[in-house]
C-alpha cells in the first residue's frame, strides 16, 4: 500500500496569525461568545480567532494525551530540534501514519478505541465553570490527528453545559481518515510545524 504523505509546512507566528484569520472568517456566521483553545498549539490560536472575531471571551483548557510527555522530555525534544529539517519532517509524517494505522487496528480488533479522553483533560472542573454561562462553543486546536483530545473536551464542555451549541475549528488535519470530523478545517492533511512546536 503507498502512503500519501501529508505536506509539511512550518509556519511563522505572523503566519499562523494569517491562517487564523482566514478561519475566523468561515467562523464568523456561528458568532461564537467564548472560544476554548486545548493547550498548548490551540491556545495561540484561540486567542488569535477570538480577535479577529471582535474578542469573545477565551479560556485554555490543557488535555493531556499518550505520548506527549514522552515527546516533551528533554532528551527527546532536543533530539528532535536537532535534526535537520527533512529529517525532522520525515520523522513526523511517519508519527502521523503509525498513529492512524495503529488507531484503525486497535478499532478493529476491538470493536471501538476504547479511550476515555475527558480523563485527560487537567483541571474539568475549571472549564466547567468556565463554560456554564455560554450559549456558543467554540472548541479550538490547532492540529487534528485522531481527534480524542478535541473529542474529549467538547464531550466536557456539553456535560457541564448540556443546553450549550458547541462547534468545533483546527487548522489542519494529518490523517487521512480521521474518525472526528471538525466543523471548520482551514488545511486538511497538513503537517503544522508551528512555533509551538517541541520540534520547532
Amino acid at each position: 500500500m503507498r502512503l500519501h504523505r501529508p505536506v509539511v509546512a512550518r509556519v511563522t507566528q505572523r503566519e499562523l496569525r494569517v491562517m487564523c484569520a482566514q478561519l475566523a472568517e468561515r467562523i464568523r456566521p456561528y458568532d461564537p461568545d467564548l472560544v476554548v483553545g486545548i493547550a498548548t498549539g490551540g491556545a495561540d490560536v484561540a486567542v488569535a480567532i477570538a480577535e479577529s472575531l471582535g474578542g469573545p471571551r477565551v479560556a485554555i483548557v490543557k488535555s493531556q494525551r499518550p505520548g506527549t510527555l514522552v515527546k516533551q522530555s528533554r532528551p527527546v525534544a532536543g533530539m528532535l530540534a536537532a535534526l535537520p529539517e527533512r529529517l525532522a519532517n520525515h520523522a513526523r509524517w511517519l508519527e502521523v501514519e503509525y498513529r492512524e494505522l495503529a488507531y484503525y487496528l486497535h478499532v478493529r480488533r476491538h470493536g471501538s478505541d476504547q479511550s476515555e479522553p475527558q480523563s485527560r483533560i487537567v483541571d474539568p472542573e475549571a472549564l466547567a465553570e468556565t463554560v456554564a454561562e455560554a450559549s456558543r462553543v467554540l472548541v479550538v486546536d490547532d492540529t487534528l490527528d485522531s481527534g480524542q483530545t478535541l473529542r474529549g473536551v467538547v464531550d466536557a464542555v456539553r456535560e457541564a453545559n448540556p443546553a450549550a451549541d458547541v462547534h468545533t475549528a483546527v487548522l489542519a488535519t494529518t490523517w487521512r481518515r480521521p474518525p472526528v470530523h471538525p466543523d471548520y478545517v482551514l488545511k486538511p492533511r497538513l503537517l503544522l510545524r508551528l512555533p509551538s512546536s517541541f520540534d520547532a
